[in-house]
C-alpha cells in the first residue's frame, strides 16, 4: 500500500500525542500529593445528614447529581487526574490511528477495480 503524507502525519501525530499524553500522566502521577483540606470537606459533604437533607429538598434526583458532580469533579485533582490525562491521550491517538488505517484501506469499488486488472 501507497504512504500518502496525510496518513503518515496522522501515524506521527498519534504516536506523539500517546507519548506525550502517558508521560504527562505519569509524571502528574509521581508529583500529586495527598490534599488533606478535600479529604475533610468530602467527609463533611457525604455525611448522613447531608445527604438526607438534600434528598428532601431535591429528591433522589439531587442526590444523584451531587454525587455525579463530585465524583466529575474528582477526575481532575491530584492521581486521579493522571489517569484522566493517560485516558484522554489514549483515546486522541487511537483515533489518530484509526483514521489513518481507514485512509490507507481501499473502498469496495477499488479492491473491485484491483481483481480485474489482476
Amino acid at each position: 500500500m501507497k504512504q500518502t503524507p496525510l496518513r503518515s502525519r496522522l501515524r506521527h501525530l498519534g504516536a506523539s500525542i500517546l507519548f506525550i499524553g502517558l508521560l504527562a500522566a505519569e509524571l502528574i502521577y509521581f508529583f500529586a500529593g495527598n490534599n488533606a483540606d478535600a479529604d475533610a470537606a468530602e467527609e463533611i459533604a457525604s455525611g448522613r445528614a447531608y445527604e438526607h437533607n438534600l434528598e428532601l429538598m431535591g429528591g433522589k434526583f439531587a442526590s444523584l447529581s451531587v454525587d455525579f458532580d463530585r465524583w466529575f469533579m474528582s477526575l481532575w485533582h491530584g492521581r486521579p487526574l493522571a489517569y484522566t490525562v493517560a485516558v484522554i491521550a489514549v483515546v486522541i491517538a487511537a483515533g489518530c490511528f484509526l483514521v489513518a488505517h481507514l485512509m490507507s484501506t481501499p473502498s469496495l469499488d477499488e479492491r473491485g477495480q484491483e481483481r480485474k486488472r489482476g
